[in-house]
């Protein structure tokens, strides 16, 4: 391996189910802190921005909430980072009232498959240009050319999802996690059958399992991962006891599981670790393991890509520190090799806009 190239990623989003104190609270402070981090860090990201969030309290409730949004993705290309695109399409199904949020059960993109008000290619459409006028404002040369799926999730139309994505000029996504699996009442993510690479291009079929011919499909730089050890600790007993390291409740999530089958959750249990700065059970030594499996399991391909994950409004001090440790240990143990890039410079490098 002489290349390794990772992208810092953030989904830049509220808490999806509401908020307990304020959006500041929820969103737009841990970002500034976030941003702050990544300053001393000397390290550039990228910053999946839901946009569709942004898109709904533009007639809920824009001065709380969209200007200071607007401000801070100013803010975020200012300091030289990536902006790209993230949907959670349930909120242009959603309600607002007596200043709260009430979340709608439509929660995939593929939930808007035969939508008469919305469907899925409205709705990418309406994501790249809401995004794309935005970012303009402050980078005139701005071009929206990568994705994360909200909630990871492409099925049960992925090829519809992605032949969309790729005829409004995305050309990268960073959504797949090897061995990822999840299931609630809104959701079903499935990545345990994916190449055995560390990039491919997407099959646009909407076969996981499958690569497509370079350029003839999306780049997919995948959430670096690890299998779970079998002799790990219990998650239950690790959240105990680092409890101390968690991030104050900032809002409540969507998902729920009264109707998922025992066997899912049973299975849940094994889905693989990624490569996140959200997870306040891990240490700086986890974050590395999971780097160097991926680095030793592809040591033999020229470049490899990988992506780490994170979410501001699950991040406060501790994760800001596995961050830090996480990017001051990289550099050390891969100098010469490591780049700790983003989509943009990526799309630019391999001249996807030409394919």
């Amino acid at each position: 391996m002489k290349h390794l190239k990772l992208l810092l990623t953030f989904d830049y989003e509220l808490p999806l189910g509401g908020v307990t104190k304020s959006y500041d609270h929820s969103l737009f402070s841990p970002v500034n802190e976030l941003l702050d981090v990544l300053k001393k860090c000397r390290a550039d990201a990228v910053f999946f921005v839901d946009i569709l969030s942004y898109v709904a309290f533009s007639s809920w409730d824009p001065q709380k909430y969209c200007l200071p949004f607007e401000d801070q993705v100013r803010k975020i290309l200012d300091s030289g980072h990536d902006v790209q695109l993230h949907l959670h399409p349930h909120w242009l199904d959603s309600d607002f009232k007596n200043g709260k949020f009430i979340p709608s059960n439509s929660y995939k993109l593929g939930d808007f498959h035969n939508g008469t008000t919305y469907n899925i290619d409205s709705i990418v459409e309406m994501g790249i240009n809401e995004l794309t006028r935005l970012c303009r404002r402050s980078k005139s040369d701005y071009s929206c050319v990568a994705y994360r799926a909200g909630g990871y999730n492409f099925m049960p139309y992925a090829a519809e999802i992605l032949t969309s994505l790729y005829n409004h000029g995305i050309r990268i996504d960073s959504t797949v996690s090897r061995g990822y699996l999840y299931s609630s009442d809104v959701s079903v993510v499935d990545y345990r059958n994916v190449p055995d690479l560390p990039h491919w291009f997407l099959n646009m079929a909407g076969d996981f399992s499958k690569v497509a011919n370079d350029g003839e499909g999306l780049l997919e730089i995948p959430i670096a991962s690890k299998p779970k050890g079998f002799f790990e600790i219990p998650t239950a007993f690790k959240l105990g006891k680092y409890a101390h390291r968690a991030v104050e409740n900032r809002g409540s999530v969507i998902h729920t599981s009264e109707n998922v089958s025992l066997p899912d959750r049973f299975r849940k249990l094994f889905s693989s670790r990624m490569l996140t700065v959200d997870n306040h059970t891990y240490s700086h030594d986890y974050l590395m393991k999971i780097l160097d499996y991926n680095v030793k399991r592809f040591i033999d391909h020229d470049t490899v890509m990988m992506s780490l994950i994170g979410h501001p409004k699950s991040m406060d001090t501790y994760h800001y520190e596995l961050l830090s440790g996480f990017i001051n240990n990289t550099r050390m143990k891969y100098d010469g090799i490591v780049d700790f890039t983003t989509t943009s410079n990526i799309y630019d490098e391999l001249k996807l806009n030409l394919i």
